[in-house]
């Protein structure tokens, strides 16, 4: 009987796992950081934008601030 071990070391019928690396500890907190820089980027260049004429974000294609308008619904039946 073979047994494949993937990270595991069998000794009888106790398991030891490896301790996990440092990098696979810090993962997470780093993934977290680099969303909050982008976050922070995007909210910074959106807050710049939203500072300029408004003529001017029109040129560049920035949309207003403002909510789209709602078409009005037709009170008339469709038959």
């Amino acid at each position: 009987m073979i047994l494949a071990s993937f990270g595991t070391t069998f000794t009888g019928s106790r398991t030891f796992r490896r301790p996990l690396p440092l990098a696979a500890l810090a993962a997470p907190f780093a993934s977290a950081a680099t969303q909050l820089r982008r976050w922070q980027n995007r909210r910074r260049t959106e807050r710049a934008l939203e500072g300029m004429p408004l003529d001017l974000r029109k040129d560049i294609g920035w949309p207003s601030a403002a909510p789209p308008e709602r078409r009005a619904r037709s009170t008339r039946s469709r038959a």
